[in-house]
């Protein structure tokens, strides 16, 4: 009975009307009070949250206990603070509080809320996207379900968390912003539809939806929360206080700390869900099904994969002249196969308008299609695609540590690695952008007759193998490449190191799924070894291949155009994954001489 005393008393000081069953410092301190308010854990308690507006208190944004006090307070003397916090409400009455204010009536938060209830909730992953350094990691989403078999699939609500950039910023100032802090972000809501159409038919990324497994009372828990927390501010931080973070913060609501660790200095989005794939819920899984939805280009993929070889000739023929449409080579076609490069036709259009390629050959082609298309018989092909991209969950974990045996004519080293993030390109591809490669603070130190050295520091190491798979649709995509950091090169001689900054750019074309060539012109900057000047360029040709069972090389041959009188560096590194987990690399370089090297990657997360 002493906390209900201690309880009853301080609200009888403080002139409160409520009764309760635990004291406000015990309340104070819950876990579900200290994420309503966003607080970070100790020794810090103040909030994520910076605008003073969201506090109650005049403190409240560093003193959990005084927001309680003025949250209850609030409720006993102003009904109209329950439609503002009402997730607040609903979890202090489930204390046992009870006020002395009747319920409010909440017109704006009922409309919101129950016009169309909303019977579930999802995570949605967005594949990452090579155009915008911000979205290189993919992005999540929060989806409020509201659609039912008989109502609009339109109506789902979905929340984002973005940092709020001004138009037309500067790139360098965007990054340094992103990564060290000076944006604001916050969540908003919008119609899923919109970021569906804009992540899916803008941007083509692949989405993954994981819809949780969660009852009526936590569903509209999480709702009256993030009605709360509409139009709140945070100070946004690209490696950490990122989407991913505060998302997975309200998911945590309702099943603990299971996604999110303050101490981590970085959180990825795939990571997330690969968390969330393994979160128990009241002893069941967390999530309750996953479903994808591939991008526009995914599906123009598949229709042209589903063509015959003859039905790809037409299909060429057809976008560079229309008229063949009417040709009687092309009517004299199967009817099955008219209407299959038709429906592969319009989807190529789709993508066409929406990169803005050539828009009058792609609106004459477009009408030239309809025509077509009206002469044929009513009905589509019964074709259903089988997508077989893999969830994010399933891909290999972001951060790595490695160790490895170099083995050069001289002598023979041991090095230890350890790898930020995120991917390289001979990394799996699952919910990942292939033949790619997106790696940050990659380093290793070397190990040598008792002595230890720095053997590299790649801050960061961007590549994007853009292939030209539809040359004969005039795209013309820019494989490139940026490199800064500190390596040493034992394959051109013992002692040569080099601190540069370098990029890189060309063309890609794909074989097959697995198997790409590229040929790119690189710039470097620095301190370069074997070199007179603190600049050089260079020609680089390669090929990246593998199997389905995962395994994969790339090869790869650079020359120097300023330096004739360096060796070409030729290099050769074979992939070969174990598990999810684990995978060895085996690796030569040669330029004045071999360079082997054996290593053994640990992904974790």
């Amino acid at each position: 009975m002493k906390p209900l005393f201690y309880f009853i008393s301080v609200f009888l000081f403080t002139s409160f009307s409520s009764s309760a069953t635990q004291s406000i410092s015990v309340l104070a301190k819950h876990p579900i009070w200290l994420k309503l308010g966003h607080y970070k854990n100790q020794p810090t308690t103040i909030s994520y949250i910076t605008n003073a507006s969201f506090f109650i208190a005049d403190n409240g944004r560093n003193d959990p206990v005084a927001e309680l006090k003025a949250t209850i307070h609030a409720f006993n003397n102003q009904p109209l603070t329950q439609c503002r916090y009402p997730a607040r409400y609903q979890w202090l009455k489930e204390q046992g509080l009870t006020f002395s204010m009747p319920a409010a009536e909440c017109p704006k938060l009922q409309q919101w809320r129950e016009q169309q209830a909303i019977h579930s909730v999802s995570l949605v992953f967005a594949s990452g996207y090579m155009s915008n350094p911000a979205s290189l990691y993919g992005h999540l989403l929060l989806k409020l379900n509201r659609s039912t078999e008989s109502k609009n699939k339109l109506l789902d609500y979905s929340i984002n968390y973005g940092a709020h950039v001004p138009d037309n910023e500067n790139g360098l100032v965007y990054i340094l912003k992103g990564l060290f802090g000076g944006y604001k972000a916050g969540f908003s809501d919008q119609l899923f539809y919109r970021h569906q159409h804009n992540y899916g038919e803008i941007e083509l990324r692949d989405l993954w939806e994981y819809t949780l497994n969660l009852n009526e009372r936590d569903v509209a828990f999480i709702a009256n929360h993030l009605w709360e927390i509409l139009g709140t501010e945070f100070d946004y931080y690209f490696a950490d206080e990122n989407c991913a973070f505060h998302l997975a913060q309200i998911i945590e609501l309702v099943i603990g700390d299971q996604l999110t660790s303050e101490s981590s200095p970085w959180v990825i989005p795939a990571t997330i869900f690969s968390r969330l794939n393994t979160a128990t819920y009241q002893e069941q899984s967390a999530v309750k099904k996953v479903t994808f939805t591939p991008s526009r280009d995914t599906v123009f993929s598949k229709y042209v994969q589903s063509l015959s070889e003859k039905e790809l000739s037409f299909a060429k023929q057809i976008f560079a002249e229309s008229a063949v449409l009417k040709s009687k080579s092309f009517l004299a076609l199967p009817v099955q196969s008219q209407k299959a490069i038709i429906g592969a036709l319009f989807e190529l259009v789709q993508v066409k308008q929406i990169q803005k390629q050539t828009p009058v050959k792609i609106s004459e082609l477009k009408n030239a299609l309809i025509q077509a298309r009206l002469k044929l018989p009513m009905g589509e092909n019964k074709v259903k695609f089988q997508f077989t991209q893999q969830p994010p969950h399933k891909g290999q974990k972001p951060s790595n540590s490695s160790i490895s045996a170099m083995h050069t004519a001289e002598q023979t080293q041991y090095t230890m690695g350890f790898r930020l993030s995120y991917f390289d390109t001979l990394a799996s591809d699952i919910a990942r952008i292939p033949f790619s490669n997106l790696e940050m603070l990659d380093t290793e130190l070397m190990f040598t007759n008792g002595e230890t050295y720095i053997n590299k520091i790649h801050l960061l190491d961007l590549e994007s193998f853009n292939p030209n798979q539809l040359s004969w649709a005039n795209e013309s995509k820019w494989s490139w490449k940026i490199n800064v950091g500190f390596d040493r090169q034992p394959a051109l001689c013992r002692t040569c190191k080099r601190s540069f900054v370098m990029g890189g750019a060309g063309q890609a074309w794909q074989f097959s799924n697995n198997t790409l060539a590229y040929s790119l012109i690189n710039g470097y900057l620095g301190d370069l070894a074997k070199n007179s000047h603190f600049y050089d360029s260079s020609v680089e040709v390669g090929i990246i291949t593998g199997t389905d069972s995962g395994i994969k090389l790339r090869a790869s041959y650079e020359k120097s155009f300023l330096n004739a009188k360096n060796p070409a560096q030729t290099k050769l590194e074979l992939a070969v994954p174990i598990n999810q987990d684990i995978d060895i690399r085996l690796a030569v370089t040669h330029a004045n001489s071999a360079m082997w090297q054996l290593k053994l990657n640990y992904y974790w997360q």
